[in-house]
């Protein structure tokens, strides 16, 4: 199998897995589930992951990962505060939307009980997301975009709460799209949060 071909491979195999982890949760879910899902045998499935743990393992870092480089990305760019807080809102609703089911196991899932590195590196890469958040809204504080009365650890956990509570409500090809979501979360926190 040509590495293009592996990679895509290894790719559905954990699409398929994040979901059904999400929807039968991960001790019911067994790597002979995830093979029949994608029409192989169990045993293929070991070429690509050693085990159960090692999918989730690379699910939490080919994912969540993902929303710490968006974050860091938007950051990068120095486009102004008002304009890092909107774009960096719809890049989580967009991130959240593309991949609930892993979002969706976090929550309901007791990582550290199943692979406690995979529970750390989760743990890891959701501090720094927060402390990019909390550094962004400090920012705007400290250059008079946004009222000097906020707590940046605060509102942080305020704006980024808003964003994750899509986990459990949110449909797809409901009345609402992720960028119709985020422009008016985008309006409510900034209403709230402008000098």
């Amino acid at each position: 199998m040509t590495r293009p071909r592996r990679e895509a491979r290894a790719e559905q195999i954990l699409t398929t897995s994040a979901r059904l982890f999400s929807e039968r949760g991960f001790h019911a879910t067994r790597m002979s589930d995830i093979a029949g899902e994608l029409g192989m045998k169990a045993g293929s499935l070991y070429y690509h992951f050693d085990s159960k743990e090692a999918v989730l393992v690379a699910l939490i870092e080919s994912r969540v990962g993902a929303a710490v480089g968006m974050l860091e990305e938007i950051l990068a760019r120095r486009s102004g505060t008002i304009d890092q807080i909107r774009s960096a809102i719809a890049g989580h609703l967009r991130v959240f939307a593309e991949d609930p089911h892993l979002y969706s196991i976090f929550l309901n899932e007791r990582l550290e009980h199943i692979v406690p590195e995979a529970a750390q590196e989760v743990d890891r890469l959701g501090r720094r997301y927060e402390e990019l958040w909390q550094d962004l809204i400090a920012t705007g504080i400290d250059g008079g975009d946004l009222r000097p009365d906020l707590d940046p650890w605060l509102t942080m956990k305020a704006v980024v709460g808003m964003c994750n509570s899509i986990l459990f409500w949110y449909l797809p090809g409901g009345r609402m799209t992720p960028e119709a979501i985020a422009d008016q979360f985008t309006t409510m926190v900034l209403d709230g949060l402008k000098r």
